[in-house]
């Protein structure tokens, strides 16, 4: 007697697919990364404009709340993964997209994160993979469709280039930031010019 061919693949788990359970629907998203991600953003928006833009809102009216509902508080970040374009459409190789990689690389230290890599710093941060989304090709790499693979580098990497940029848009408006601000003999690095982000949560 035959066998009946499989209707399914083995891993295939209907629980995967609850829209009970979907959060953002983005398929870059990192479970146990990017809510401290969305929670660091919000954390620089200025506290009276962001009360203000929520007070009528039922659940959410301050930073607080809306960390209570990300599940997340702001943290200082050990990695950042980028979602980069590896290939062209349908996987065919693309000279612009290799240039971009070099430059990433390169000069601002991303990392090819390999399903390995990325187990090892799950194991050490509670990261999730999203088996809905992504998949790991042959080499390791994980990929989001054929032309999009994930990378990180070093949260201090992230943090001295996030620095460059913001210095960088000072100059560009005729501004200086200061690098520490000296007060009663206590130094602190200044981030002043994050605060005027304005970040707000739809309901």
């Amino acid at each position: 007697m035959a066998t009946k061919p499989a209707l399914f693949a083995e891993d295939y788990d209907p629980r995967r697919f609850d829209p009970a359970t979907l959060k953002s629907g983005k398929p870059g998203r990192i479970d146990g990364y990017s809510e401290i991600v969305q929670a660091n953003d919000i954390n620089k928006a200025d506290d009276l404009k962001f009360r203000e833009a929520h007070s009528g809102a039922a659940v959410i009216k301050t930073k607080e709340d809306a960390y209570k509902v990300i599940g997340a508080k702001p943290s200082e970040l050990p990695v950042e993964f980028k979602w980069l374009r590896v290939n062209g459409p349908g996987g065919a190789h693309s000279p612009t997209a290799a240039a971009e990689i070099d430059s990433y690389t390169a000069d601002q230290g991303f990392v090819l994160c390999t399903a390995d890599r990325f187990k090892t710093l799950a194991n050490e941060f509670g990261y999730k993979f999203n088996k809905a989304t992504w998949r790991v090709a042959e080499d390791g790499t994980i990929m989001r469709g054929y032309d999009v693979a994930l990378f990180y580098r070093s949260g201090e990497v992230a943090r001295m280039w996030g620095r460059h940029l913001r210095e960088e848009a000072a100059k560009a408006e005729g501004a200086k930031i200061p690098r520490e601000l000296t007060a009663k003999g206590e130094k602190a690095e200044t981030f002043s010019e994050e605060e005027t982000e304005e970040v707000f949560i739809t309901h």
